[in-house]
């Protein structure tokens, strides 16, 4: 059995610029020392693990009572959660009155982010425990972890780097739980939770450590969310980057994978922005990152991708002066639209509307603005609707009617009714949003990627500047995308935006070099890919039927965007062509960053750098088929 001490809590004066005071308390060498299992790692270190992440069979694994050891010196914050559903199956927890209020709010994101194993996309535990009418039927642990560290300290998150590495138990990350591929979940895992690590603070005249930038910036813990961003915004009367659905944890996945908003084509990404980092890497060490100090860290965090090269626990990032926005919706449909009161249009009527949009969508890009659509299937009526909302940084509302009209007339051109829309004017978050999206499923509106639970799978590609530049290319690029709206009966959601290096500040960072070339990021849903709440449950046999399907027609988009790439944060993370598409010529670069800070892969995360070392199989160990699910144990490539 492991010994364990209760540390005693301290607050070290180190050489690492700490933002907060629960940074401070820190786990020291000394008593790090004094238990083989809580010892700092060593960068030097070349991976000596065994070929698999041990699991619970495994004689390894520690003993009930080390676990409560563990406990014990993380002051009670360590967790040992079910699945949420667990509540509708019969046991010791089921109880049909909190199955019957899970069920009714399982769509809304607050549920999974305030919960501390718990993602969006639920397919990828493997399904192994959702909510059912059928309390006999199995709920097992799958996918989920079997323990969590709720991390308020800093050493909080040493103790769980360390004890999992030296166990050789695996480590996953999980902030808010934003998360369309499982990277933020793992069978048998060990989990650091850092939606409580909290705190935010403006500075006007803040100098970076190597003192090349002077200006406004902001302070904030990894556990702070966008909400808390914007309402600092409307307190300092200022814009910072931050994410559009208000629940996303900013300093997580967003930020390291590259984080987009309403700002991205004036002022860049959120990744562009970040001036200094501190964090604890693999060997449990708490290190600061800038331009000047581990600088090759610096650039990896900075659009490299989360979950991969330590656990972030505050960033200080740029802000800028308040910069509204401007912004209006259209709408049009081939079926009657509750929405809209426009008539309903044929369908050939409908595509030539929205090539006609897309030709005007590079404009938005070149205003600095942002288009937020999607075309969606009608659920009642067979047909299409499209949606849009425009917003442009620092237009006036009469500056902003006049940019829409030339679209607005093309639309009326052929026959689709648009009279001059309502134009809102606000500091965070384009107003247009409400109203554009009032009407739409809660699956396929703004909350999609914020808000609202959709657990589909999704897959993306960015569109470049090229790909509507003449006749020739718009015509491809229109109708790679209508073949995989009809043929594939697949959501469409569209952002057209365009963080270019100059509109970025020129940033040296790992940002994937295909953002640099896009002014449209488009993103494909495949439907019923988890339960929603109706449907019946998938089998793996079945998603993986799905996924090579949506697989297939970003084959379509792929074709006609040679040489571009996929947003990692919301694409599919078993893309074919994973590496190309999320880091592009970045990719070597970065796996030697990995290797220098993570040399025993201690953070894995599907699709991320390096992940091609580990594979997921079954608990003998046996290779699966199919599409990856987290539901197994994580084991060495060719061990």
């Amino acid at each position: 059995m492991l010994c364990f001490t209760l540390f005693s809590l301290l607050f070290l004066a180190t050489t690492t610029a700490l933002n907060f005071d629960w940074e401070r308390e820190q786990l020291t060498g000394e008593d790090a020392a004094r238990n083989q299992a809580l010892r700092f790692g060593s960068a030097s270190v070349t991976a000596t693990s065994g070929s698999c992440k041990i699991i619970p069979r495994d004689a390894e694994w520690p003993s009930e009572d080390d676990w409560a050891s563990f406990n014990n010196t993380l002051g009670g914050a360590l967790l040992k959660p079910k699945p949420l559903a667990s509540v509708c199956y019969a046991g010791e927890g089921y109880s049909a009155a909190k199955c019957d209020q899970l069920k009714g709010s399982w769509a809304g994101m607050n549920l999974h982010s305030d919960d501390s194993a718990s993602i969006l996309s639920q397919w990828a535990s493997g399904n192994t425990c959702t909510p059912t009418s059928q309390p006999d039927s199995n709920c097992t642990q799958g996918g989920w972890p079997q323990y969590v560290v709720k991390a308020t300290t800093v050493r909080h998150i040493q103790l769980a780097v360390n004890f999992a590495r030296n166990q050789n138990i695996r480590l996953v990350i999980k902030n808010s739980g934003h998360d369309f591929n499982g990277k933020s979940i793992g069978g048998y895992s060990l989990s650091v939770w850092t939606h409580n690590l909290k705190g935010i603070a403006y500075d006007p005249s803040y100098t970076s450590p190597t003192g090349s930038y002077t200006g406004r910036a902001v302070t904030y813990a990894a556990g702070v969310q966008a909400y808390e961003g914007s309402t600092l915004m409307r307190q300092k009367n200022m814009v910072m980057i931050v994410a559009g659905g208000g629940t996303v944890g900013i300093a997580g996945g967003f930020l390291q994978g590259g984080g987009h908003s309403s700002y991205t084509s004036y002022y860049g990404l959120a990744a562009d922005q970040v001036l200094a980092i501190t964090a604890v890497t693999a060997d449990g060490k708490v290190v600061e990152a800038h331009e000047g100090e581990n600088a090759d860290l610096f650039w990896a965090f900075r659009g490299g991708g989360g979950g991969t090269f330590g656990i972030i626990t505050s960033v200080v990032v740029k802000a800028f002066p308040v910069t509204p926005l401007a912004s209006s919706s259209i709408r049009f449909s081939t079926t009657p639209d509750r929405g809209s009161t426009a008539p309903p249009i044929s369908t050939e009527t409908f595509w030539a509307g929205m090539r006609a949009y897309w030709e005007f969508s590079v404009a938005i890009c070149d205003a600095g603005g942002l288009g937020y659509s999607f075309i969606y299937p009608n659920s009642s009526i067979p047909g299409l609707t499209f949606a849009v909302s425009i917003s442009v940084p620092n237009q006036t509302t009469t500056e902003h009617r006049r940019f829409v009209r030339p679209l607005l007339q093309k639309l009326n051109d052929l026959g689709i009714q648009q009279a001059m829309p309502i134009v809102g004017r606000s500091l965070t978050s384009p107003s247009s949003y409400e109203e554009g999206y009032k009407h739409e499923p809660r699956h396929l509106s703004k909350r999609v990627l914020g808000e609202t639970t959709g657990h589909t799978m999704i897959a993306s590609r960015f569109f470049p500047r090229t790909a509507f530049s003449n006749t020739s290319t718009l015509e491809s690029s229109h109708l790679a995308i209508r073949h995989v709206v009809e043929d594939g009966s697949l959501t469409f959601h569209g952002m057209n935006y365009a963080p270019t290096l100059s509109v970025s500040g020129n940033p040296n960072n790992a940002v994937n070099p295909a953002f640099r070339t896009t002014v449209l990021h488009a993103q494909a849903y495949e439907p019923n890919a988890h339960w929603d709440g109706q449907a019946p449950i998938l089998s793996h046999e079945a998603l993986t039927q799905r996924h090579e399907r949506l697989q297939a027609y970003m084959e379509v988009w792929r074709d006609v965007t040679v040489g571009s790439g996929s947003y990692i944060n919301e694409g599919d993370a078993q893309d074919w062509e994973w590496k190309e598409a999320f880091f592009g010529s970045n990719y070597d670069k970065l796996a030697t960053v990995k290797k220098k800070y993570d040399p025993e892969g201690l953070f894995w995360a599907i699709g991320g750098v390096g992940s091609d070392e580990w594979e997921i199989r079954d608990v003998d160990g046996k290779k699966r088929e199919g599409i990856v699910t987290q539901d197994g144990r994580l084991c060495k490539v060719g061990l």
